[in-house]
């Protein structure tokens, strides 16, 4: 998959893991990687951390030849999870939200994803005027009552994924990282802090079940488009090595 860009959706609704699947997913992480799982007082979320970090190993291991229990993982400056280990042209990135957990891998590009609940409690107008850009918040007071929750969400899944797959955390004013829909597409139009910023990158919206809305980022400022491609992450798929 020298140009393809990977983008993984678990859904927890296809079915859980047997036992031996967690203790293997487990059983791959470092030291400190597992200190963090043990930590998590909530299950779910402890069980997002082990399905993700599971995921970008097989999904590494896929298109590497290199066993899951080899990757090393390393926090960057805003906690986005890197490789450390192998020397490895790919990069990875990870979301996950109410029993969906998406995983995107590429080579040679920063790449994103955010995936987000549809059925959240709705954002308050105070909430999206604070995140969005003037257009972006126009766009979604137009849509009809039931829908704008739903199109404030497409505009949050798209900053996140730009910003993680930049590593700059939710550390600029969410206004800058704007986007306009006006033609199906999403297409970066960046203003204030990042009116300079380079807008060669292409973004996807899916909608992987009912229930979430997946964005993902990736960066085209080398000139080629890459082939950017879904798929369900199968239960069978964590490898047994």
């Amino acid at each position: 998959m020298p140009d393809d860009v990977l983008v993984a959706v678990f859904n927890a609704d296809d079915g859980g893991l047997d036992a031996d699947v967690w203790t293997r997913l487990r059983d791959w992480l470092q030291p400190n990687e597992r200190e963090r799982a043990d930590n998590y007082a909530d299950r779910e979320a402890r069980a997002a951390f082990l399905i993700g970090r599971g995921m970008a190993r097989a999904m590494l291991s896929e298109v590497t030849g290199v066993p899951p229990a080899e990757w090393r993982f390393a926090e960057g400056a805003h906690g986005r999870p890197e490789i450390a280990s192998p020397d490895t042209p790919y990069h990875f990135n990870l979301a996950h939200s109410h029993g969906a957990v998406a995983c995107i891998v590429g080579r040679g590009r920063e790449i994103g994803v955010d995936v987000e609940f549809l059925h959240r409690p709705a954002a308050a107008h105070d909430v999206a005027a604070r995140v969005c850009a003037p257009d972006e918040l126009d766009d979604v007071n137009a849509a009809p009552d039931g829908q704008r929750q739903e199109r404030f969400l497409v505009y949050w899944t798209l900053k996140e994924a730009y910003l993680k797959a930049r590593g700059l955390g939710i550390s600029l004013h969410l206004g800058d990282v704007a986007f306009s829909l006006a033609d199906g597409q999403p297409k970066f139009a960046p203003r204030g802090s990042l009116a300079d910023a380079d807008t060669r990158w292409t973004f996807r919206l899916a909608q992987p079940n009912d229930q979430h809305l997946i964005a993902v980022a990736v960066d085209t400022r080398d000139g080629t488009e890459p082939n950017i491609r879904f798929q369900r992450f199968a239960n069978n798929r964590f490898p047994r090595a």
